[in-house]
């Protein structure tokens, strides 16, 4: 098998779902436009590019009709390039790059786009609900059907994990991305995105448009307390998950350049690092939340490792009460986990999330100059994506 090298990686900003500068931007010139700066980074010419996979965990409508193929053809990739979207909801990033990933190691292509992209503004919203729920499938397993946000409240329940101790995780994550953002990490990620948004006039409710330049994430609340999420409501009646411990709905996509790592090489193309694996783990659809550490326990056998071998962690941050309960299970150092902070702060467009960890964990290996990384997304159904990258 062949090492599969990550050679470039950018994202758009990260923008409030309704209220954003993406709030009626399309998914194709928004997954286009990352698809176009990640190749230009990797100085690749587009038609290189033998496969274009992307991750989305809403695909219809404005992200639907193969948004993939449509992408890499707005992209500039020409018309012989395929595309393929799939959809394995908040894991569908690190599955389509996983994807990408297969096909280069089994010497089947040589350069592929892996990405994710999510427009929570144009699609959740009007989602198509015709036969939405089969009936004898939730008779048998009802969770299957849940909110994310019941899935937390149980986790959280079953596993004794307090509204204090989320609300105190969320404050230091907070503080995280507010630090990274001074030191200008997510800076270097984003490629700055130009659209149009949807504006309405909270006292008239009249609807303008107005041209933006989205290029620093919309989410972060950098002034926030424990005082502050303590005030907050539950959103269900008895619950322990609020708006201030959740991660917030946003929109947004991100891109990776993958390639033969040997090809790259003798290229001299700017390796990131690379890929080396991917495992999968599922619960019950109720404890969605605690798949990651299954997931992830599955990795490390898989390869080989040591919990002592790993550099950075990335645990991800669909609610606090995931991190917390996939932390306490794995014990991983507070030190080298979610160390720039995570989705409570910054946002989580399901299908990009996974490919901005991907990225995003490389770089920060660059900065630390240290080796070994391991992601872990949990998953609507109560399933988890694990994957190991190396530098």
């Amino acid at each position: 098998m062949r090492d599969v090298a990550v050679v470039a990686y950018c994202r758009t900003a990260i923008a409030k779902a309704r209220r954003g500068a993406l709030n009626q931007t399309h998914g194709i010139p928004m997954a286009a436009h990352v698809i176009k700066e990640a190749l230009h980074r990797a100085t690749l010419d587009p038609e290189e590019v033998e496969d274009v996979v992307l991750g989305c965990g809403l695909p219809e409508g404005a992200t639907g009709h193969n948004i993939a193929r449509n992408a890499a053809l707005f992209a500039g990739c020409g018309v012989k390039v395929p595309g393929m979207t799939i959809n394995r909801y908040c894991g569908s990033g690190l599955n389509a790059a996983s994807i990408v990933a297969h096909r280069i190691a089994s010497g089947e292509m040589q350069v592929g786009v892996a990405g994710g992209v999510e427009s929570i503004s144009l699609v959740q919203f009007n989602l198509n609900l015709n036969h939405f729920v089969y009936e004898p499938l939730q008779q048998q397993i009802p969770a299957v059907w849940w909110t994310m946000i019941q899935t937390a409240d149980f986790v959280a329940d079953t596993f004794s994990i307090s509204r204090q101790a989320q609300d105190a995780y969320v404050v230091e994550s907070q503080k995280r991305v507010a630090e990274a953002h001074r030191a200008g990490k997510f800076a270097e990620e984003i490629v700055p995105f130009e659209t149009v948004m949807s504006i309405k006039d909270k006292e008239t409710g009249q609807i303008s448009e107005k041209t933006v330049l989205l290029k620093e994430d919309e989410g972060p609340r950098p002034g926030t307390t424990l005082e502050g999420l303590s005030a907050l409501e539950p959103v269900n009646d008895g619950g322990t998950v609020t708006a201030g411990n959740a991660s917030q709905l946003s929109d947004g996509a991100a891109a990776v350049v993958m390639m033969d790592a040997e090809l790259a090489a003798k290229r001299n193309l700017p390796i990131l690092g690379l890929f080396r694996g991917m495992q999968l783990a599922a619960v019950a659809p109720d404890e969605m939340s605690i798949a990651v550490a299954p997931a992830i326990k599955r990795l490390m056998k898989h390869q080989g490792l040591s919990m002592g071998e790993i550099d950075l962690w990335e645990l991800h941050e669909a609610f606090a009460v995931t991190t917390l309960y996939n932390q306490a299970e794995l014990d991983t150092p507070w030190d080298i986990t979610n160390v720039n902070g995570g989705a409570i702060a910054l946002g989580h467009p399901y299908g990009m999330s996974g490919i901005r960890y991907l990225g995003s964990s490389l770089m920060e290996l660059k900065r630390r100059d240290a080796h070994k990384a391991v992601i872990g997304v949990c998953t609507a159904g109560g399933m988890a994506t694990a994957v190991f990258l190396e530098r």
